[in-house]
C-alpha cells in the first residue's frame, strides 16, 4: 500500500510537540488525523487555530452537560455549516447520563442535518478524580438511539472496550453504527508486556469479527494517540495490526474509506 494512506480517526493531537512526534512514529503511512476535544481540556480557538496551520488535523469538538446546551448547540451548528468541525463527541461515563437519553436527542438531530458523526467515548475509564459511572458508557444503550435517530451515524469509540462482543453486536445490528480500533494497546512500559497485549488485542478482535463478520467493514482505523508523555502513545502497532486483520478488500475501507464517507461524506465515491 502507498505511503501516506491512512486516515487516524481518533487522535488527542494538539500541539506542535504532540504532531511531530505522532508523525515521525507514523513514518509516512498516515495522511490525516481526527483530533478529538476533550470537554474539559482547552478552548475552541487554540484548537481551530492549531488546526489552521495543518492541512491535516481536522477538530471533532464535545459537548458538555455541565454548561448551558443552546448556546452549545447554537456554536455547534455554526461550526458544522462552516466545516470547522468534523463531528460531535460525547462522554457518558464522565457526566452520567445514558446514550439513549433525550438530552441527546438534539445532538443527533443536528449530526443527522449535516451528515456528520456523532461520536460516544465508550472505554475502560482512566478515572483519576474517581467521579465516572461505568454504567452510563455501556454499549447497549446506544441501540436504543440508533434506532430512534436512523439518519444519525453513531461512532462507538474504541471498539467499546472491554465490551467488545456487545459493541459488535450493536454495530452489526445498526445500519447507522459503527466503531473504531482505538486505545486498547498502550505503553506498559516492556517490550514483552506490550506485545503480549498486541497479540491479545489481535485475537480478541479476530474472535468478534468470526462472530459479526459485518462488523470488519464498519471498523476503522484508530489510535488515540496522546503524546509521548502518556500511555497513549502507540502508532505502530495499530498499524500492524490492520495489517494482520484486514485483507486487500477490506483494508482500504477500514483504513481509509469509511473514514472519508463518515467525516467528509460529500467526497464519497
Amino acid at each position: 500500500m502507498e505511503k501516506r494512506f491512512i486516515i487516524d480517526t481518533h487522535t488527542h493531537i494538539f500541539n506542535n510537540e504532540i504532531y511531530d512526534n505522532y508523525f515521525k512514529k507514523a513514518n509516512e503511512n498516515i495522511s490525516d488525523v481526527l483530533v478529538m476535544h476533550d470537554y474539559d481540556d482547552g478552548d475552541l480557538e487554540t484548537f481551530l487555530d492549531f488546526a489552521a496551520t495543518k492541512d491535516n488535523v481536522h477538530i471533532v469538538w464535545s459537548f458538555t452537560f455541565k454548561k448551558e446546551a443552546k448556546r452549545q448547540l447554537k456554536l455547534l451548528e455554526n461550526l458544522l455549516k462552516e466545516n470547522k468541525i468534523k463531528g460531535i463527541k460525547l462522554y457518558p461515563w464522565y457526566e452520567h447520563f445514558y446514550p439513549s437519553d433525550e438530552s441527546v436527542y438534539p445532538l443527533a438531530l443536528l449530526c443527522a442535518k449535516y451528515h456528520k458523526p456523532l461520536i460516544f467515548h465508550i472505554w475502560d475509564v482512566n478515572d483519576a478524580w474517581n467521579t465516572a459511572i461505568m454504567k452510563y458508557s455501556h454499549p447497549i444503550f446506544v441501540d436504543e438511539l440508533a434506532v430512534k435517530f436512523p439518519k444519525c451515524n453513531i461512532i462507538i469509540a474504541h471498539f467499546g472496550f472491554p465490551y467488545m462482543l456487545e459493541t459488535a453486536n450493536v454495530v452489526a445490528k445498526n445500519a447507522n453504527v459503527y466503531t473504531d480500533i482505538s486505545a486498547t494497546i498502550v505503553d506498559m512500559g516492556r517490550h514483552k508486556s506490550k506485545w503480549m497485549l498486541y497479540k491479545q488485542y489481535l485475537d480478541d478482535l479476530t474472535r468478534v469479527y468470526m462472530y459479526f463478520d459485518i462488523v470488519r467493514r464498519k471498523t476503522m482505523f484508530a489510535t488515540d494517540y496522546g503524546g509521548e508523555h502518556t500511555p497513549l502513545n502507540q502508532v505502530e502497532p495499530y498499524i500492524d495490526l490492520v495489517n494482520e486483520l484486514f485483507d486487500n478488500r477490506d483494508y482500504k475501507h477500514v483504513c481509509r474509506n469509511l473514514a472519508i464517507k463518515l467525516f467528509w461524506w460529500w467526497k464519497y465515491d
